[in-house]
């Protein structure tokens, strides 16, 4: 009978496995927080020297006038809901960029599709931080579709939220799928 010894190789089935795997792929959510917040910053910035001051009414259209920049600040939510307590949106958003960066540390994916949905949220929502922090409790909006009452003035860091949910809502959906069956000549005779 052969002895094994268990102090040179202990097991590891506890371990978790997205835990193990922390190479470049398992932090690129962060590289996408980082751009969308650095293209959302620049954005504004780009709106602020270019259309203020803020509210003015300029604006720049193009394709034929179904999209437009408009430089507006807005102290509240989405469709200027809420623009009495422009402090709860900061507390929320730091709420949830905590929560988001907690539970990817702990639990993580292995989901490229649910990776990028994180980042782009994660981008998204610290990018509007940025905004209600260091610029008074206001956002700044400049995108619009004037044809489209849905959308109202939006901003990049908006846009990256909306697809960041959008990537991960059809993830779940395909993932929820039962898996195809696959017929193959052979088995049925052909």
């Amino acid at each position: 009978m052969q002895e094994t010894d268990l102090t040179s190789n202990p097991p590891q089935a506890t371990e978790n496995p997205v835990k193990k795997k922390r190479g470049w792929s398992y932090y690129w959510i962060y590289g996408v927080s980082a751009g969308v917040y650095l293209l959302d910053q620049l954005v504004k910035f780009w709106a602020e020297q270019s259309l203020g001051p803020a509210n003015s009414g300029r604006t720049i259209e193009l394709l034929g006038g179904q999209f437009r920049f408009i430089y507006i600040k807005n102290s509240g939510a989405s469709f200027g809901m809420l623009k009495e307590v422009p402090w709860l949106f900061a507390i929320l958003a730091m709420v949830a960029s905590l929560g988001i960066i907690i539970w990817y540390q702990m639990q993580g994916t292995e989901d490229n599709w649910q990776r990028l949905g994180v980042g782009l949220i994660l981008g998204g929502i610290i990018g509007n931080l940025s905004d209600r922090l260091f610029k008074g409790g206001s956002v700044t909006d400049m995108l619009n579709f004037p044809n489209i009452e849905l959308f109202r003035v939006f901003n990049a860091a908006d846009a990256a939220i909306t697809c960041g949910i959008v990537a991960i809502l059809i993830q779940l959906l395909i993932s929820s799928l039962p898996p195809q069956k696959t017929t193959n000549s052979k088995e049925t005779g052909n």
